[in-house]
């Protein structure tokens, strides 16, 4: 009976299809907490009819495949969002540390320093007392209070610059790590989607990426057989089929606060030096918090620094200390370039009050010279800057109260700026997180809802089946 066998044939493909439906969808449900998980969908055809009296008789439906329900154009969104995400929140972590260490709300800060120091040199030229000893003792105390500030910050920034580096070694071996895995799966999945598209491998690959685009802004092609190629911003390859180019994070001696500093190096070409050219991702965040924000604020300390000693050591020099000695210099005075770490008292004044040129005499009561120096604190004068070449000052006109201020309000706002890009790129990305799961996640609900239509089509196929059966054997029966 052919007709009844084409039935049993078709009801029995159908319950083959209706098997694999389900096994897909439990697929789905297991994952449905798996990161990167992509939802998978059976993809049924109807098999060709068969040609029968007067027409063609449907021969039922098969699986021809298993696709991944996806957005390519969210995905990229996501990657390069995740390049922008990670730049940020690496440059803001750092100008929070910067912040934190010149904020002044848990402790006496640079301003404070500052502002005691001039304030003693008040003391000393309002001081009524013969010598004015007690005075002379605070100016150098409140000088070493400062220096000892200046220095501490400097070592402060300097640690968090050294941190910053270390952070860079750590990305480029995060960087050469997930490198190394997306061609292992690229290896993987040749051999595997002869037959079928390798659906899992597939998302491993795509959350690998993600996770590489949060550390170095790259971009992905895929090659004649769909393997994924990865290239840096300027071109350069860390991914190509089934070879990975590795990273290396080399010291550079040329780097003028720390020989220690760490350049990134691809290896084409015996190994190109690309540090400049990495400018998203966690480690361009790193690198530009190491390279231009950090040494920012310690030039700047060097700023105030260098124009704070030599504005009080010209002053200084016109005056006698109660010693007699003529033409010395307060404070040893450094190059504009590490002066916040190498800033000192004069060995003179180290040694002893007396060679402190309050007066221009060296009469105990003649105090004029103090008062000039304490005028220092609102004199506006153009300052010297690091890097400048000899000659005039090429610097802002600001009083050295103000350009204090200035590094600690600069500072504020670059923080705060930061901070606020670094909320607005994160609900950037949860939205964009959102339609990816919208898209692409599983929903228990409706794979709930799948396996009852499953069930249901399993069912009817089943009773088919049996009607089939007891129908053959009603014919046979009748033999």
């Amino acid at each position: 009976m052919p007709s009844l066998f084409g039935v049993l044939d078709t009801a029995s493909r159908s319950l083959a299809t209706n098997a694999l439906g389900v096994r897909t969808t439990s697929h789905n449900i297991a994952n449905v907490d798996t990161p990167g998980y992509t939802r998978q969908r059976q993809q049924v055809q109807s098999t060709d009819p068969n040609f029968q009296g007067e027409g063609y008789v449907g021969t039922g439906a098969e699986q021809v495949g298993v696709e991944r329900i996806r957005d390519v154009l969210i995905q990229r969104q996501l990657m390069r969002q995740g390049a922008v995400k990670g730049a940020t929140d690496a440059q803001s972590e750092a100008i929070a540390r910067v912040e934190a260490a010149l904020n002044e709300q848990d402790a006496p800060g640079l301003n404070t320093a500052l502002n005691t120091f001039y304030d003693s040199l008040h003391d000393l030229a309002s001081s009524t007392a013969p010598g004015a000893p007690v005075e002379r003792e605070g100016l150098r105390a409140a000088a070493r209070g400062l220096i000892d500030t200046l220095g501490s910050l400097d070592a402060e920034l300097r640690s968090q610059r050294t941190d910053a580096n270390s952070g860079v070694a750590s990305v480029v071996s995060e960087i050469n790590q997930l490198s190394s895995r997306i061609a292992e799966l690229n290896a993987a999945i040749s051999p595997a989607e002869v037959r079928a598209p390798a659906n899992d491998l597939r998302d491993q690959i795509e959350l690998a990426l993600r996770e590489l685009s949060s550390r170095i802004d790259v971009q992905t092609y895929f090659d004649a057989s769909g393997r994924t190629t990865v290239v840096m911003g300027n071109g350069l390859p860390l991914v190509e089929g089934d070879q990975s180019y590795a990273l290396d994070a080399r010291p550079d001696g040329s780097d003028p606060l720390d020989g220690n500093t760490l350049r990134v190096e691809h290896p084409t070409g015996g190994g190109s030096d690309v540090t400049a050219e990495i400018g998203s991702g966690r480690l361009g965040g790193l690198l530009r918090a190491r390279d231009t924000t950090i040494p920012a604020a310690i030039r700047a300390l060097d700023t105030l620094a260098y124009n704070l000693a030599e504005s009080v050591n010209a002053v200084h020099a016109t005056g006698v200390g109660l010693d007699g000695s003529t033409g010395n210099l307060f404070a040893a005075l450094p190059g504009v370039e590490d002066a916040a770490r190498d800033l000192s008292l004069d060995a003179a004044v180290a040694a002893s009050a007396d060679a402190i040129a309050a007066g221009q005499t060296n009469a105990p009561s003649d105090n004029r010279v103090a008062l000039a120096m304490a005028e220092l604190r609102d004199t506006r004068n153009p300052l010297f800057l690091p890097g400048d070449p000899p000659g005039p000052a090429n610097g802002p006109t600001r009083s050295l109260i103000e350009h204090a201020a200035a590094v600690v309000s600069d500072i504020g706002q670059q923080s705060q700026s930061l901070q606020m890009a670094r909320e607005q790129h994160g609900r950037v990305l949860e939205t964009l997180e959102s339609r990816r799961d919208e898209v692409s996640g599983v929903s228990l609900d409706e794979e709930a809802t799948r396996l009852i239509e499953l069930q249901a089509a399993f069912q009817a196929n089943a009773r088919v089946v049996s009607l089939v059966d007891r129908l053959l054997e009603d014919v046979i029966g009748m033999l």
